[in-house]
């Protein structure tokens, strides 16, 4: 036995930081307006531990890295 429970640990806290912008655009009368998005998210680009590979049958991961993100989406 190794002196503690398996999968009983806890990892540090963390908090990422994420932004987003939405713009509606009308292009033209009678038609429905178009959405156009850009998103970052862990602006910061902070690295955290989501979990540290103690447990049985687990394995360490870190979480996502800054990712930048564009959508454009209509209402049918």
């Amino acid at each position: 036995m190794l002196g503690r429970d398996a999968n009983s640990s806890f990892n540090e806290p963390y908090a990422t930081v994420n932004l987003g912008i939405a713009r509606v655009i009308f292009t033209s009368p009678g038609a429905k307006p178009l959405t156009m998005r850009f998103d970052i998210v862990n602006l910061f680009d902070n690295i955290y531990e989501i979990r540290d590979g103690s447990g049985i049958g687990v394995r360490s991961a870190i979480g996502a890295r800054r990712g930048y993100f564009v959508g454009l989406s209509q209402k049918i």
